[in-house]
């Protein structure tokens, strides 16, 4: 970090005459490298195209978005770097209350009206904080969290009053590395001694990755019940009921959290998707028109989302709209270079000329691993307002498109019920489409059925045999975890020949590596260690 009076500053105010007047007491420091913005979009664009080692911005602008969403969206998308001191000025003493749960928070806030002394002193203990976790942060943003937390636990002891600060972004890093027992252990540690907001958070985070699903409900229903304007608790609760299948639950805690933070575009998009998926088309158009006008020129505006109204429009006959959307679906995509948007930018084309020709294309990308469930749905979507007409009792052939689309689609995502749902969902102008859906993902858990009671038996080299061709060619979740059990036990067992040893350790390390994020985290640390041990062996 550069001297104190060598600071670069960013003032976001809706008003002039407190942006002036900040300038006014910074320089009064020395501090004269000072820009300002006016609005939320103004100020975005500064932090995306420079870098800035102070942000002073207003909570409440005049366009309706508050600071606190700023800040956490440009957190949330690693668009500011963890050096950056934010202060948020506010004329809402109440935001004390806000900010205290706020998993996402400022370095420190202040409330209108403020001294000169009151700015420069809180800046310059916020200044000596980011100094002592310089080297914490150096690591974190060469990529290498291990070394993060091995740093977080040796100035641990020399912490004294950034000691919860320590803790807190241990536990974070923790649990982003998949070290949950350590987790779970520091976490318990910190609530046996007094009740922390954040630690609770953490705690059920682990707990369900960890499988222990009913205890991270009723822990977040706590924190929820002690912090009322607890919102990432609330939003944490919300994405456990979608993973399980619970939307109508999740939709209610989505609302609640919107009816604090109404201006939030990731909240709004993902419940503007949930309506979606429950079929009220009209609540989902209203939520995702207002990610969009929230959202701006944001980073967490999802090309998903414009293509989703796109086609809410379409269906709606709003054919302008749809046009205007598919417009700036297209200018989305453009900004990056990414899976995601080649595919969202195909079914936007697609959806724009009217023909389905294009669909076919995608399919050889169905396999990659960042080709995600959300494309699959709008794949689907997009397909239903292009393709012919579905005639009556018409017979599905796994050999012709759509269904040989439908087939790849539903092989490669369906692991659950609920899953399947959401791919029927997507198909529900075209019953035919929705039974076939449901065939092929009876046919995978089917498939796995079978291998598990092989497996049962102790029969691992069938059990292999049995899952792992499946789970190579389709790379569903499902098959590829039980097909990564069943070839641990077969190599444990001696039952692989010793020239085929390596390949198939490549091939579940490779499975591993893609299940990383999509299955309980306790389960794959086991599966690793035995991996690796395996590995060792040679």
């Amino acid at each position: 970090m550069p001297e104190f009076n060598e600071a670069r500053v960013l003032v976001a105010d809706d008003a002039s005459v407190v942006r002036q007047s900040v300038r006014m007491t910074l320089s009064q420091t020395g501090i004269s490298r000072v820009d300002t913005a006016a609005s939320v979009g103004e100020a975005r664009r500064r932090l995306k195209n420079g870098v800035y080692d102070v942000v002073l911005c207003d909570y409440y602008f005049g366009e309706g978005t508050t600071g606190q969403e700023l800040l956490e969206e440009m957190r949330l998308t690693a668009e500011l770097p963890l050096s950056t001191i934010w202060f948020m000025i506010t004329a809402e003493a109440s935001y004390e209350k806000v900010v205290a749960v706020a998993e996402i928070g400022p370095d420190d806030y202040l409330i209108k009206p403020f001294t000169s002394a009151k700015l420069t002193d809180r800046l310059k203990v916020a200044w000596e904080k980011k100094k002592f976790f310089r080297p914490v942060y150096d690591k974190i943003e060469q990529n290498d969290p291990h070394a993060a937390i091995e740093v977080l636990r040796d100035i641990l002891e020399v912490a004294d009053q950034y000691r919860n600060d320590c803790l807190r972004l241990l536990s974070n890093l923790l649990l982003e590395t998949g070290r949950l027992d350590e987790a779970r252990v520091l976490l318990e540690e910190i609530l046996g001694s007094r009740i922390v907001p954040w630690a609770r958070l953490n705690l059920a985070r682990v707990l369900n990755k960890q499988g222990n699903k009913s205890q991270a409900e009723a822990t977040l229903q706590s924190a929820i019940s002690d912090h009322g304007q607890y919102v990432d608790a609330y939003e944490e609760l919300a994405n456990m009921y979608m993973a399980e299948g619970r939307l109508d639950e999740a939709m209610a805690v989505f609302e609640k959290c919107l009816s604090m933070t109404p201006n939030n575009v990731t909240r709004l998009q993902k419940a503007g998707n949930l309506a979606n998926m429950l079929g009220d088309s009209a609540k989902a158009r209203q939520m995702l028109e207002k990610a969009v006008t929230c959202g701006g020129n944001s980073s967490v505006l999802a090309p998903e989302t414009v293509l989703q109204l796109a086609l809410a429009a379409r269906r709606d006959n709003a054919h302008g709209d749809a046009e205007k959307y598919l417009k700036m679906v297209t200018a989305i995509c453009q900004r990056e270079d990414t899976l995601k948007n080649r595919v969202v930018g195909t079914l936007a084309s697609t959806l724009f000329a009217g023909k389905a020709d294009a669909l076919g294309e995608l399919a050889e990308q169905v396999s990659r691993p960042d080709f995600t469930l959300e494309l699959a749905v709008n794949w689907i979507m997009t397909a239903d307002q292009v393709c012919p007409p579905t005639l009556p009792g018409e017979q599905a052939d796994e050999n012709v498109a759509p269904y040989r689309w439908l087939a790849a689609l539903a092989r490669r995502f369906v692991t659950t019920k609920y899953i399947s749902g959401m791919l029927e969902s997507a198909a529900s102008q075209r019953p035919e489409w929705q039974a076939y859906i449901q065939h092929i993902g009876q046919e995978v858990s089917e498939l796995n059925r079978e291998g598990v009671q092989i497996l049962m038996k102790n029969q691992f080299a069938e059990a292999m045999a049995k899952l792992l061709p499946a789970a190579q060619t389709t790379f569903n979740h499902r098959l590829m975890l039980s097909a990564t059990h069943a070839s641990i036990k077969a190599l444990q067992a001696g039952q692989v020949p010793d020239g085929e040893r390596k390949a198939l350790i490549r091939k579940i390390d490779l499975f591993l590596e893609r299940l990383q994020g999509n299955t309980d985290e306790g389960v794959l640390y086991g599966m690793r260690n035995e991996l690796d041990a395996l590995a060792a062996e040679g």
